[in-house]
């Protein structure tokens, strides 16, 4: 019974009382209605307190998050339908064919796999000799359908149609590339173009093959001109204009690629995401890297990448500032004057050779990172783990150009490189331990969510029969805990190929173990697969994020930091910024690699909200806008806002171009992720880091895992409103994450 209850009984009972005694009072004589009143009677004592009744019924928050409901594949509004592509087309048994006067091109055409029957306009078409371009589409703007007096399209049924060119037999005799562009009606997702060759090719073959396209940009094709170009035709179909009249295809590609590109007057600025020395990249196949190594040097082929001159520093020694007085230097012929490979290199190796792009990469040799190519020779591993409760043995082997290496040598020489017993050696192991299935609890007391590492030293390594042993001692955990990861930061040394007497560190991919806590044994089921490393080097190659050159390529390593618990709230602390004063209103963000890759890839589309990053090392800001920050100082060496003392940072601020569809998610996931991860598996997200006790994670205000993922994207606020009425608001939970795994079981 509550107080309100008792005070009720209690007025009551007065109530009832008093009518009582006044029925009483008129029954036995005179009244007294005209006699004085008494003197009050004195105060009575006052009585106990009642017991205190049982807690009302109050608001109940389930941390349940509900998206599958209505999100799952095959419900009524699944995000795979959502997520879809729009339909790629493929375009295949091309032939030609003379009908009078007429040229007749025939062609399979197929949509995400099945013949298309949809296609009824004709809207581009152009032909090549190999020096002219010719307009046979006859229209007067682009936006306009091709003149059926001189281009047709005629559907055969069950996706096969015919382009007649009207007129086009005069022509048949020529070598002549064809390009078409043929749609669904207005539909902007429907249409592609195609190109043939009749007789034959009248242009040389292109020095970038489709591989290399598709691998940044998607089997979807390159969306440029108001239309699709089919992956798996690479270059070939961007000769017919820019083989010729246009600018050439290594001015358009190499100038957008290296965000010198103007046009209309400004500047298209491409985020790279790797680097324009390394020309392995895109020149892949070996015939096509020696064509781009055969590069000679003069103004027009340099300029495609530097632009200008402005660049390269002549004062020497030697003193070469003549060079700043040629009138004409895109013209000038710089192989009779000087670059005939005598006086001065006459490739563009001759001067990339050598180079050492930044981030420790390099060094570039004929066209390739040699960190890189060397660093694909390893296969490096953990093979396993000793956990006695007191210290962690593990063991470690490497193989190099598929033979084993001893670990432990301390001298590079050919076909024996070294690890962490040589000078300058950065190799360490770092540990985190699992809640769910999220390696989350990282042992700092620094940083939020973050590893600790052990250097790797000659003093706690052994070696024997080419196998390594480390041992350090194990980490003081809580009794739930039950599973860890360790992974060994770092790079091994190789001779350098460009001067056999001296080593380099290449890029072998950090080798990543689970064990059983206590035990040492592996789980019985390694941690569920969200990411596919391959796909990020697909575009990432060479320049994979790596933190000074120690963590490379491999995502499951990447997670011992980048987890849900990760928070630079103590980096804000540090600076003396508190919400008021940070650039994007926070007290701290998140860098798990779900919202960090999400915000990050997404930052150049128009509403994507501003993500910015504090580190000890710079801040990092990713937006459609840099005029848009509040308080932003600009870039470079700049004062943080709102810190106490005044603190001078870099300040870095970047709008990803990126070179696909954003709902395009097999870009980097695996096939199997579920649209809603299992939620004693998907730890949150830590919006807010609580107190400054950084390790400890039962105060941060949490977000659910599958509401991060979509709001990272769909960011405004009706999409947030919506996944959080779905969910929950982001707060803190009585046991922090464990009530969410609770609630999910």
């Amino acid at each position: 019974m509550n107080r309100f209850d008792l005070f009720k009984r209690w007025a009551w009972s007065i109530l009832v009382v008093s009518a009582m005694a006044f029925a009483l009072g008129g029954c036995s004589g005179d009244d007294g209605r005209d006699g004085a009143d008494g003197a009050p009677g004195p105060q009575g004592p006052t009585g106990p307190t009642g017991p205190e009744g049982p807690q009302g019924p109050g608001a109940s928050i389930t941390p349940l998050e509900s998206c599958s409901v209505c999100h799952d594949d095959g419900s009524f509004a699944s995000a795979p339908d959502a997520h879809a592509l729009g339909p790629i087309e493929a375009v295949s048994n091309i032939a030609f064919a003379v009908n009078g006067g007429d040229l007749e091109v025939t062609f399979d055409l197929e949509a995400d796999g099945v013949l298309a029957t949809n296609y009824d306009s004709m809207q581009r078409g152009y032909r090549t000799d190999g020096t002219t371009r010719t307009n046979i589409c006859g229209n007067v703007s682009r936006s306009d359908p091709c003149d059926p007096a001189q281009l047709t399209l005629t559907n055969n049924g069950g996706g096969n149609y015919t382009v007649t060119v009207i007129g086009g037999a005069a022509d048949a005799g020529i070598d002549n590339r064809y390009l078409f562009r043929v749609g669904a009606g207005s539909d902007r997702e429907t249409r592609v173009y195609f190109y043939g060759d009749f007789p034959a090719s009248p242009v040389a073959t292109p020095v970038v093959g489709a591989d290399a396209c598709t691998a940044c940009h998607g089997p979807e094709g390159i969306d440029v001109h108001g239309g699709y170009y089919a992956a798996t035709d690479g270059a070939e179909p961007c000769l017919v204009c820019h083989g010729v009249d246009v600018p050439s295809l290594a001015n358009v590609t190499h100038g957008l690629h290296s965000g010198i590109w103007v046009e209309d007057g400004e500047v298209i600025e491409v985020a790279y995401p790797t680097y324009m020395t390394n020309c392995s990249v895109c020149h892949a196949e070996p015939a096509e890297l020696a064509a781009a190594n055969a590069m000679a040097v003069s103004g027009a082929n340099c300029f495609t990448c530097h632009g200008d001159m402005t660049g390269w520093d002549f004062t020497g020694p030697p003193d070469l500032t003549f060079h700043l007085n040629i009138v004409d230097p895109e013209t000038s012929d710089c192989a009779t004057a000087c670059h005939d490979g005598g006086i001065a290199p006459a490739t563009v190796t001759g001067f990339h050779n050598g180079l050492a792009p930044a981030f420790r990469r390099g060094p570039i040799f004929n066209g390739e990172d040699v960190s890189v190519t060397e660093g694909a020779k390893f296969d490096w591993q953990v093979t396993g783990i000793v956990d006695d409760g007191t210290d962690l043995a593990i063991s470690w082997i490497a193989s190099y150009d598929g033979v084993g290496v001893d670990p432990c040598n301390d001298t590079v020489a050919a076909g024996a490189p070294a690890f962490h017993n040589y000078p300058g050696s950065n190799l360490s192991m770092l540990r985190s331990y699992a809640q769910g299935d999220d390696f989350i609890i990282g042992m700092s007391t620094s940083a939020p969510g973050q590893a600790l590492s052990v250097d790797v030293t000659i003093d706690n390594t052994v070696c024997a029969a080419n196998v390594a042993t480390t041992t350090i001692p194990v980490d003081v955990l809580g009794a739930s805990v039950d599973r860890g990861i360790v992974a060994i930061q770092g790079r091994p040394w190789v001779e350098s190929p460009l001067d056999p007497a001296t080593a380099i560190q290449v890029r072998a991919k950090t080798p990543t173990y689970e064990w059983m806590v206590g035990d040492g044994a592996p789980p019985l089921m390694a941690r569920r697969d969200i990411v596919d490393t391959s796909l990020c080097l697909d575009c990432h190659v060479g320049s994979l994020y790596q933190h000074g050159g120690n963590r490379i390529d491999n995502v499951d390593m990447c997670i011992l930091c980048h987890n849900s618990a990760s928070n630079e709230a103590n980096v804000r602390a540090g600076m003396g910024v508190d919400a008021s004063e940070a650039y994007d209103g926070r007290t701290g963000e998140t860098y798990e690699m779900k919202t960090m890759l999400h915000r990050i890839h997404a930052a150049g589309e128009d509403g994507q909200p501003l993500y910015v990053i504090y580190r000890n090392r710079g801040i990092y800001a990713f937006g459609p806008d840099e005029s848009a920050i509040p308080n932003w100082p600009g870039t470079g060496q700049q004062v943080v806002f709102g810190s106490d003392p005044e603190v001078t940072t870099p300040h870095n601020y970047h709008s990803a171009t990126y070179p696909r569809a954003l709902n395009d998610c097999a870009a980097c996931h695996v096939a199997t992720l579920p649209v809603q991860p299992d939620q004693t598996q998907a730890m949150a997200t830590t919006v807010e880091a609580g107190s400054q006790v950084w390790e400890n994670q039962l105060d941060d205000v949490l977000q659910g895992a599958t509401t991060t993922a979509c709001v990272t994207c769909h960011a405004d606020g009706a999409s947030k409103g919506h996944a959080y009425q779905n969910s929950w608001d982001p707060q803190e939970f009585p046991e922090g994450r464990q009530t969410i795994i609770d609630a999910a079981n």
